[in-house]
């Protein structure tokens, strides 16, 4: 089992040696190339995915072809989309790699074998279930905020995108054009 992925289990749950042993029967390891589609709009998502490697972003595209970045997801995160793979219905997103990347990809039948299986997976998934409520109430309104305002909570908690992400994808994050975000990145950093 990849140690990235046993740390994270272990912020939340304790597992033996000999659960650690059956641990990658559940999961399958994926290779994506830059730009490779992990989801597309219309399909029906099957899976989470943990990321070892690389950053991958979530993304819908509206009617005039501009993209809408959910969330991007590094090493150490889990990226899907549980509307689509809870109710198997097709995904509005898109799931892509930015960079080249690895995952660790838990298909749903696996994930029900797995809660099966060890009973404190369904305490583990709970919790990260807590998390990403609470990030998305957080998201919901940080995007009401002046551009201003989100750019500057963007970098209390973000700076480091910036390293990996282009200027472009964060607009896309923060609900606003390139060139919008140039210029309230020039009046931040002139303060």
């Amino acid at each position: 089992m990849h140690p990235l992925l046993l740390r994270h289990f272990s912020r939340y749950i304790s597992l033996t040696e000999e659960e650690i042993a059956l641990l990658p029967a559940y999961f399958r390891h994926r290779k994506l190339r830059r730009k490779e589609l992990l989801l597309e709009e219309g399909e029906v998502c099957r899976s989470e995915y943990f990321v070892i490697k690389g950053c991958l972003r979530q993304y819908e595209t509206d009617e005039e072809g501009r993209e809408h970045v959910v969330q991007f997801a590094f090493e150490d995160w889990w990226i899907s989309d549980p509307y689509s793979m809870l109710t198997a219905t097709p995904s509005i997103y898109h799931i892509d790699a930015l960079e080249e990347s690895e995952v660790l990809q838990l298909d749903l039948d696996s994930q029900q074998r797995l809660f099966t299986d060890f009973p404190q997976m369904n305490i583990y998934w709970r919790m990260l279930m807590q998390q990403a409520f609470i990030a998305l109430q957080r998201r919901v309104l940080f995007l009401q905020k002046p551009l201003e305002e989100r750019y500057q909570e963007f970098l209390r908690a973000y700076a480091w995108f910036e390293q990996r992400i282009p200027q472009h994808q964060i607009a896309a994050y923060l609900g606003t054009s390139r060139e919008s975000l140039s210029r309230v990145r020039n009046t931040v950093l002139k303060k």
